[in-house]
């Protein structure tokens, strides 16, 4: 008989633990943030695939319901251009008048993207996501950047690091920080793929981008820039029928970035952690832009955590606003 009671005490026990583990919800953390454009405003959120991939979103008069069925979640807004407000489990955002809008979902992280498009001005009134006297004078309107290797291409490895997965996470941030206003962040690989240096420079050339950089871990303790070098001039009658013209024309502006990034190197992380070394025959030599290669610090001389390369974002970020500023001047 006792040991009846006692099955059933723990029977019992198990069925409460159990029910308490299927009842309880998890709460997902979805970051949002917008960039203007020059028709449209961008809203991003990310967040986990299982929240993100049930994301279903409508019109509901003049505002945008994103809804997260039988979802709980909390929303990280970087900045808000934007007025929204939380429902039990949707999001409203109220953009004001506009015609159209598009949506489409990416993966590497989960996004859910919109694209929310103005209607026409009408005289005396300003469009609803006007930027400011700042951002419309912005003279970097494109960067591309470029985590290394991807793939079967590991790069560096040491323990659990690999270099293509450090880049990549750096990549990321980066985006996320300069991806916004009127300047448009794009990144050579948004997941862990195999990209030939042709496939990067093409990429980067087709985009018509202001600024390249190409992010890699090195075997030494401190920051390294590569600058491209231009080893065999071409001649004048032969340039008209290039294709890819390069570096010509562009070694002022990379020596101003270069010069940018590295004060802000110095400044974040100290004057002896950073160096500027000149690269002949490497992707720089095939990109039209002001164009560089930062290898990081070995994975044996700095902690990849998300502190680390969080910074390592901030600074690269501050030296391109500083380029900016310099190259207006």
């Amino acid at each position: 008989m006792l040991i009846f009671y006692m099955k059933k005490i723990v029977f019992g026990i198990f069925f409460i633990l159990f029910v308490s583990a299927v009842s309880g919800e998890e709460t997902y953390s979805l970051k949002l943030r917008t960039s203007y454009h020059s028709e449209f405003l961008r809203l991003v959120i990310e967040g986990k695939e299982p929240i993100i991939s049930k994301a279903m979103v409508n019109q509901k008069g003049r505002d945008i319901v994103v809804r997260f069925p039988s979802a709980v979640f909390t929303i990280q807004s970087e900045k808000e251009s934007i007025s929204y407000r939380i429902t039990k489990d949707a999001l409203l955002f109220s953009p004001g008048n506009f015609s159209k809008f598009k949506v489409f979902s990416l993966k590497d992280p989960s996004r859910l993207v919109m694209d929310i498009y103005l209607e026409a001005e009408k005289e005396g009134t300003k469009k609803s996501f006007k930027p400011s006297d700042e951002t419309q004078s912005r003279k970097i309107k494109t960067v591309v950047i470029d985590p290394g290797h991807g793939g079967y291409e590991g790069g560096i490895i040491a323990g659990d690091y690999k270099e293509k997965n450090a880049v990549l996470d750096i990549a990321r941030m980066l985006n996320m920080l300069t991806d916004k206003e009127n300047t448009i962040c794009l990144l050579t690989r948004e997941s862990d793929q195999f990209m030939s240096i042709g496939d990067r420079a093409e990429f980067a050339n087709s985009k018509d981008a202001d600024i390249f950089l190409s992010l890699h871990v090195g075997k030494h303790r401190d920051i390294i820039l590569y600058a491209p070098v231009i080893t065999e001039p071409v001649p004048s009658y032969i340039k008209t029928f290039l294709i890819n013209k390069g570096q010509e024309g562009y070694t002022a502006k990379t020596e101003s970035l270069k010069e940018a990034i590295q004060k802000t190197i110095v400044e974040e992380f100290g004057e002896n952690m950073v160096s500027a070394k000149p690269l002949p025959y490497s992707i720089l030599s095939k990109i039209e832009s002001a164009a560089l290669i930062i290898e990081l610090p070995s994975f044996l001389d700095a902690h990849y955590d998300d502190e680390f390369k969080n910074k390592v974002a901030n600074t690269i970020y501050k030296g391109i606003n500083l380029y900016e500023k310099d190259t207006a001047n």
